[in-house]
This record gives structure tokens, sequence and C-alpha cells, in this order.
């Protein structure tokens, strides 16, 4: 007993080392290695958790003698995210909200730790109404809710899926962006099933076969601001003594139209100024309501051309652009009443088209509402010089058309724009005639072969080479290939043909336009597209048997933010950037929604930004200072989408124009685009090739449209120049 009382001091210390202490060192002098811990590893079963639920983690400690032991109730334990995931000090955790979170285990200084992802699950689906009854050809749009394992609730109409039991009584759509509208076809009742995976919600639709017996539109007469759109409701009254939103399967019309028009889906556009009736019909039963257009929204009146000189004879066009309350710009051309104060000067008429007839100066004017704008007419004498036809030297084929552009060159060393002035004839008709009416200058194939394009002005000719040949339209490509709009917003499609011989061509204007479903989208003969009501539509264009498609959407009920890019721009005052909004949708994916949104700028004085076809998104600097820039998505039933940006308007001054390329040598027929790059004051560099204006000095060698394109019209050398507020560039062009 004495000699075991002698030992267990040093019993005792052994213990201890093996525990993970240092070295231990006896009475007689010797050492033993310490035993410590080296690492932690942290497990879990399965490392992905639905939110509310609960998981074991596990801490296994590993020591230096190649021993482990469980650490799980003696470790301090930790998560890198507590919102996400909590841990106990067990070890347990607990998902608390959808993410990622990192569970660390600690003993001492030694840690290990495990990733965690916290998912929510779907635990039930409610369907709103429960309980509906509707009239025979009505609709009613269900609404599905689903609750999650976190308590959480999201509207999941547009990932659902739904069925009706009885489709002979009441059809469901289940295609976005309609899922959830049900149709009623006959008297009965059906259920209604929102379902996804195992969780499913039900709803009941009884319907009546209740007579409709009047209609009523709201809001009763209206006063809508020029340019903006207002959503009318129809609401019809049972024999029953039942009422119902019917906006949906009423039959719209306008009169005029050109007052305002409709949509499908009760969408009026206040057009111009007056007065319009607007009536629902469905059957023999109708209800109107009056919709007032005023122009109490318009600021002030442009006209882009500002004063302007033009030869005896000839013509040119005119636009007049409207600022509106809400910053945003328009195209008004159509809208406002020209008017010339020397009609012996000039003439003009009502799309702004100005017609010389002698010498001498006008005020032209545009007038809508209290606002109008001005400029200076200026008829000079000069004479006709010269004319070029662009392109010179082209090949397209048969069946197809060509635009030619004809420019003039006049005794005073002026240049314009004569295409709608000339006389326009083909040396061989069996190739190629020319367009007497309506859009001049265009040739419309006829045969294989070469023909002599020829526009004349008094005794001076200009001439071109067409060649048809005999390549076969090999496929059609529609852009956008997909788009997304609004009811009562329109976008321009563009077709481009595709031959056998490998050349391209646009097509727009000779194809075929059609749509799947015109109460969805409708389509011009050109290819513009408007937005009737909610779902998703066909549009095709065909030519020579072949065809191109596209696929629209009008929607929005699935659309959850949109981003306006870039984010928070700067630009020179006086200076445009163009702008684009990104919209998100609950399935996750983009679209570009740049020309489906509505524009506005929250300081017009500052900044001001476009809504006209063509540059839909385009901010212009009007004064140093910050805008809030804001598009607008107007969905079915007045839901609507935003996103902005802040625009700064910088007070910079643009100090040179850089003309790319400096030089360039083309073959004849050929054409070369030019880009114009600006240098600012404060360092930026800015693309001006759209906001320059473009010209040659010698138009009988090459002439340049707005967008900086060249086309060669004869051998030779001559300057391209880029201008913009007394600031110009320039380059060389050799047509060979």
């Amino acid at each position: 007993m004495t000699k075991f009382l002698r030992c267990f001091p040093l019993i005792v210390l052994a213990v201890l080392a093996g525990c993970g202490g240092g070295s231990i060192t006896t009475n007689s002098g010797g050492s033993h290695p310490a035993v410590v811990l080296q690492s932690i590893r942290v497990g879990m079963s399965n490392p992905s958790l639905p939110a509310g639920a609960t998981g074991q983690l596990t801490a296994t400690g590993s020591y230096s003698d190649g021993s482990s032991q469980d650490l799980t109730t003696s470790a301090t334990w930790s998560s890198s995210n507590p919102a996400v995931a909590t841990v106990s000090s067990t070890g347990l955790a607990t998902g608390k909200s959808n993410g990622s979170a990192t569970i660390t285990a600690a003993s001492g200084s030694v840690t290990g730790a495990a990733p965690i992802t916290v998912t929510i699950a779907l635990v039930s689906i409610s369907v709103s109404p429960a309980v509906r009854t509707i009239a025979i050809s009505t609709d009613q749009q269900f609404k599905a809710t689903g609750t999650y394992s976190d308590g959480s609730t999201q509207d999941v109409t547009g990932a659902v899926s739904w069925a009706s039991a009885k489709s002979t009584i009441a059809t469901v759509s289940n295609t976005v962006p309609t899922k959830g509208l049900a149709q009623a076809v006959a008297a009965g009742s059906s259920v209604i099933t929102a379902s996804s995976g195992s969780v499913s919600g039900t709803a009941t639709l009884t319907v009546s076969s209740a007579a409709l017996t009047s209609i009523a539109v709201t809001p009763a007469n209206s006063t809508v601001p020029i340019g903006l759109i207002q959503q009318l409701t129809a609401t019809g009254t049972f024999a029953d003594g039942t009422t119902q939103d019917i906006t949906n399967t009423v039959a719209w019309s306008s009169s005029p139209s050109n007052i305002a028009s409709i949509t499908v889906s009760g969408a009026a556009t206040a057009l111009k100024s007056g007065v319009a009736t607007i009536t629902a019909t469905s059957g023999a039963i109708s209800g109107n309501t009056q919709v007032t257009v005023n122009t109490g929204n318009l600021v002030s009146i442009t006209i882009r051309q500002g004063n302007i000189s033009i030869a005896q004879g000839t013509s040119t066009t005119l636009n007049a652009v409207g600022l509106f309350n809400d910053g945003s710009t328009r195209d008004i051309s159509n809208q406002v009443t020209w008017s010339s104060s020397n009609p012996s000067f000039a003439t003009v008429q009502s799309t702004g088209r100005a017609q010389s007839v002698s010498p001498g100066v006008t005020t032209i004017t545009a007038a809508l509402g209290v606002r109008s704008a001005s400029i200076s007419l200026t008829v000079t004498n000069a004479t006709i010089v010269s004319i070029s036809v662009a392109p010179s030297i082209t090949s397209i084929a048969l069946g197809t058309q060509l635009s030619f552009t004809a420019t003039g060159s006049f005794s005073d060393s002026s240049t314009q724009t004569i295409t709608s002035n000339v006389t326009w004839t083909s040396s061989d008709s069996t190739v190629a005639t020319m367009s007497t009416s309506g859009a001049k200058g265009i040739a419309t194939t006829t045969g294989t072969g070469t023909a002599t394009i020829s526009a004349a002005l008094g005794a001076v000719t200009g001439t071109a080479q067409l060649n048809v040949t005999s390549a076969s339209l090999a496929s059609i490509s529609l852009t956008p290939a997909t788009s997304i709009l609004a009811p009562a917003s329109t976008i321009q499609w563009t077709a481009v043909g595709t031959f056998s011989d490998g050349t391209t061509q646009n097509v727009s204007t000779i194809a075929n336009w059609s749509t799947s479903s015109s109460s969805i989208a409708t389509v011009t003969s050109y290819g513009a597209v408007t937005g009737q009501s909610a779902g998703t539509a066909v549009i095709t264009a065909s030519l020579q048997g072949i065809s191109g498609t596209a696929n629209i959407v009008v929607e929005s009920a699935t659309l959850t933010s949109i981003s306006v890019l870039p984010s928070n721009p700067s630009v020179p005052e006086s200076i445009s950037t163009g702008l684009s909004a990104i919209g998100t949708f609950s399935d996750g994916t983009t679209q570009d929604l740049t020309s489906a949104v509505n524009w506005t700028s929250s300081a017009a004085s500052v900044a001001t930004v476009s809504n006209a076809g063509g540059t839909k998104g385009d901010a212009t600097g009007v004064a140093p200072g910050s805008s809030t820039i804001t598009a607008l998505f107007a969905a079915p039933g007045g839901a609507t989408t935003v996103g902005t940006t802040t625009l700064q308007v910088t007070n910079a001054t643009l100090n040179a124009l850089d003309v790319l390329p400096s030089s360039a040598s083309i073959t004849l027929g050929s054409p070369q685009s030019f880009a114009v790059k600006g240098i600012f004051s404060d360092g930026s560099v800015i693309d001006l090739s759209t906001q320059a204006t473009w010209t040659s000095s010698n138009v009988n060698v090459a002439v340049i449209n707005a967008q900086g394109l060249a086309s060669s019209v004869s051998s030779g050398t001559t300057t391209i120049t880029a201008a913009l507020n007394g600031v110009t560039g320039a380059a060389v062009l050799t047509v060979q």
C-alpha cells in the first residue's frame, strides 16, 4: 500500500499526458512526448437542411498519437450566419432561412468547420378566391399562394401546374403568362387545382347560366394627357344580380380611333387632342365612356432640324419633338398642326413635309394645344449641278427590293437629299421597276439581269447600276428572336433574308407578316408588333415560301424587378447616352425591356429621356445636376414594375472628335462604316456616332448617312467629316 501511494503521482501525470498536456518530466529526469489535439472534423449526414428543421452535427478530434475522440458535446459551436442557421452547444443545427452558413467547432485553438445549406420547402398551397361564381363566356384569374417551411409565403401562380376537374365546365390556363386564368364554358361546377410536386391546393368554380344585362365602363369620362395610357375596366351586371369584371372578354372599340386607340384588353392610348368614345360590347349588350385627350402634360415643342435652307424645287421633312412633364420626349410630328407664314415661299403638309415654292424666307410653326415652336426656312435660288445615286453598284436577288438615295449638289456648294424630288426610272423594266408613288427611290426586281437606275431633276441626272441575280431565298431570321411587351406598347421587328449565294438582305418591307393570335399581339405589314392582352404569340415573316418566326410574350404577371443600366451613369450637357432596362422574372430569367417600358426623368431641366421609337431610353443632358431616370412596365390590370438609375449631368466640354477609321479605301459599290469618339474636358471618351452630323466633301465620290455609313458613288477621294457643338473631326475615304 505504501509503495502504491508513492507511485500514485506518477500515474496521475501519465494520465494527464495522455489527455493532451505538454511533455511530462519525471523526478528521475526522464521525459515522454505529450499527446495533443491536431485537428477537428465536423460532419453532418445531410448538409442541406430545410428551413425550420434541425440536423445534428458531429465533431471528431484527431490526436498526435493517431487516436480520435468524439468532441461533439465538449466543443464550442458557432455559426457564421445565424440568420440562415443557428447551432446549439451540443452541435444541433436549426435552419432559419434560405441561404448558406459555415458551422464551426472549436477546442482550444483548434477548429473545424463544415458548410450547411438551408432551403425552404413548400408546405402548402392556397388558391384564391376559394369559391367563385361566374357567367358563361367570362373568365376568372386564380392566384396560388405557397406557404414554406420557414413560415414565409409567396405568390406561386406562375410556378405551379393548373388543372380543371371538368374542362367541359371550365378550362384553366397552364401557360405563362396567363397561368391560373379560368374560362367559363358551360353551366356547372369544377374544381380548380394548383399543384407543385406532391403539394396542391384547390378552389371551386361555379359557372352560372345568368344572362348579361348591362356593361359599365370605368373610369367614366376620364381625361388622359396625350401619349399616355389609361386602363379601362368593363363590369358586367347579370340577370341574377351579380356583377363581374369582364374586361378581357368584351370587344373593345374606339371612335374616332385617331383620338384614342384601344387594345383588346381595354388599354386606351391618347393619340391626339379631342374626345373619343370607348365602347365595350358582348353580344347585343354594350357600354361606353368618353375619353378626353388633352395636352396638359406637354411642356414644350422643338423642331429637330432648326433653321434650315433648301433649294427651290426641293423639299424636306421636319420633325416635332415634344417634351413632357415627366421628363420624357416623344416624336409628335403627326400630332401637331403645321403651318407656313408665307406659303408663296414654302408650304408644309400635315406630316411635316415642307415643299419649296419660290426663293424667300418663311416661318414654319408646329403647334399643339397652347404650345408651339417655329423655325426659319429659307428657299434659295441655287440650281442643281449634279446628282449622286447610292448605292452606286449593287446586287440583289430576284423577288426583293432595294431603296436608293439621291443627293443633289447645288450651285451654292450646298448638298441636299432629294430622293423625294427627283424622277426615278429604270433602263429595263423587265429587270427592275421604280416606285412612282408613296415612298420614292424603291426598286422592285422583276427579272434577272442588269438595269441602270436614274434619278433626274430638271436636266440633271444621276445613275446607279443594279444587278439582279437568280439567288434563291434560303432562310429568314427575325430580330429580336423573342421579346416581351406590355399591352399598348409597340416594338419593331426586322426580317433578314439569307440567300443561296451567301448574301443577306433586309426583307422587312416585302415580307408578309402575320401573328398566331391577334388578340394577344397584332403586327403591321412592315413588322411593327403591338401588345394587346396577356399571352404568348408567334410572329411570322414569310417570303417566297420561306418563313422566319419569333416569340412575343405580352405580360408582366411574372416580372419581379427592372434594372436600369448602366448604374448611375454620367453624361456631359447636350450629349446623349443610351440606357437599357433589363427585366428579371420569377423564374430567374432576364429580358431586355428597353423598347417595352415607358421612360421618365425626374428633372427635365437637368436631363430628358426619349420614348420615341428607335431612340427609346436615350437620355440627354440639359444642364449640370442629377436626375432620376425611371423605366416603368405597365402590366395587364394596372400593376406596374419600375427600375431607376441616377443620371449625373456634368459641365464637361467637347474638346475633340476622333473619326475612325482615320482613312479607308474601298472598291466602287462597297460601303464603309465610320464611327466618331468624343474626347471631353474631364477626360471622358464617348461614342457620338449617332449624335454627330456627318458630311462628305465630295458627294460625287461618296455620300454618308446620319449613322456614319458611307456609300460609294464613283472613284476618287472625299473627306468624311463629323461635327458636333462646333467641333469637327475628319477622315479620308478613297473609292477605287
